[in-house]
């Protein structure tokens, strides 16, 4: 494995044989065919290479983060690389920076190169613009493991983007009832980063909240001013949505410049372990919300994770495997790379009734699924059932708070029925 800053590639026999697939690799951009392959035309496994990109966030706010979700999304096809599997993988990992624009860069290298489907991007802003500019009109998939704005369910994708991440409607509902509840907060302001991501949590936080919500607040680069802002009249609770590095800032004025009296509440943006080492020992009174990891396939995921990292799984990593590996297998049902084929295996290889496929058994899988079986991938963020708009439902939430040495969880909690 190469890697550097920017990109980190993986070809498992080098430059790509020219076999049955390369006819296919030469469509522009892999696209559009819905080609279906019958048992009578089936390419066998052991001709195919099976390609798969990831757009991740390996510099840029989502840094801390982003690397160990890119690991996750890498270890599909390290697991297949060293198993038995006949056919060949293929992975290229391109970074984000945390911006659109590089987002939007990193995806067309990607689409350029061929590759039919995409695990990422990360972070709600970034996944906007590059599958609106970049992977939606050149019919390539792309499923996102760290993106949970609503704003994702209802664009007109054509049936090309998915995500292993929940919605973060769900989300503020349960920040939103925890306040209420185990806080007593009757009032409460909020501090978001501008964009979708902030925006939209802010807002449901607000909608969900049942007592006062004084004023949302955003930021971006200047972070005094609107912390100010935001605690002019004195909130119970302070709702705080960002990312790491903006934690870093907020928190750092926050703890210099005010009592402290106030409860802080920080969602899934800003779970990072370090956060408590860079502000100080004060961030032990802040809480927080975050989708819980509690697939059937967890565990076999975690144990792949900690041996070949040396670390345990953090935020988003169970929700990166799963990304990558359902679309090994939706293209390993497709029998081709090709975004509108692999697009069309989708649901499939998640929905009931087939051979089960869990992290252990992800190789056994794909040979089920290249053979044309039906299987039912069973993750390890959750179940990975998808509904009409490329969502997953069933996720519970972490309700945590920050320690001296890291973060301790609460308690799990479910959101509330027709939230």
């Amino acid at each position: 494995m190469c890697a550097d800053k920017r990109t980190s590639k993986y070809r498992r026999r080098g430059l790509l044989a020219a076999a049955a697939g390369t006819a296919t690799l030469g469509l522009s951009g892999c696209l559009g065919s819905n080609t279906e392959q019958t048992e009578e035309n089936r390419t066998p496994l052991s001709e195919r290479t099976l390609r798969y990109g990831g757009v991740m966030a390996l510099s840029g706010g989502l840094e801390s983060v982003g690397t160990p979700i890119a690991d996750a999304a890498k270890l599909p096809g390290k697991q297949l690389d060293t198993s038995d599997l006949e056919a060949d993988i293929d992975w290229q990992i391109e970074d984000s920076e945390t911006t659109a624009g590089g987002g939007i860069d990193a995806m067309r290298t990607l689409i350029d190169e061929d590759y039919p489907a995409i695990a990422g991007p990360l972070g709600s802003d970034v996944t906007l613009q590059a599958v609106q500019q970049a992977s939606i009109p050149e019919e390539v998939v792309n499923c996102s493991p760290a993106s949970t704005t609503p704003t994702l369910s209802i664009l007109n994708d054509r049936g090309f983007s998915f995500r292993t991440a929940p919605s973060d409607s769900l989300q503020a509902v349960v920040a939103a009832r925890l306040a209420n509840n185990e806080h007593d907060a009757s009032s409460a302001a909020t501090l978001y980063i501008s964009g979708d991501y902030g925006r939209q949590l802010s807002g449901a936080f607000a909608t969900s909240f049942d007592s006062e919500v004084q004023r949302q607040v955003s930021f971006s680069d200047e972070y005094e001013e609107p912390l100010a802002t935001a605690l002019s009249d004195n909130p119970d609770l302070l709702f705080v949505v960002g990312y790491p590095e903006d934690g870093v800032e907020i928190f750092s004025h926050y703890y210099n410049g005010y009592a402290g009296d106030e409860t802080v509440f920080t969602t899934d943006g800003m779970m990072d372990t370090s956060l408590p080492e860079q502000v100080g020992e004060s961030m032990q009174g802040v809480y927080g919300t975050a989708p819980s990891s509690n697939g059937p396939g967890y565990d076999a995921f975690a144990d792949r994770y900690e041996s070949e990292y040396g670390q345990p799984p953090s935020i988003f990593t169970a929700n990166g495997y799963d990304a990558a590996a359902v679309l090994l297998l939706a293209n390993a049902a497709a029998g081709v790379n090709d975004g509108g084929a692999i697009r069309e295996q989708m649901h499939s290889v998640v929905s009931q009734g087939g051979t089960e496929v869990t992290p252990d058994s992800l190789a056994e899988g794909i040979r089920h699924a290249a053979a044309g079986d039906p299987v039912e991938y069973r993750g390890a963020s959750s179940e990975i059932v998808f509904n009409e708009n490329g969502d997953v439902s069933g996720i519970n939430y972490e309700y945590f708070h920050y320690e001296a040495d890291g973060i301790n969880v609460i308690e799990e909690v479910a959101p509330e029925v027709g939230a």
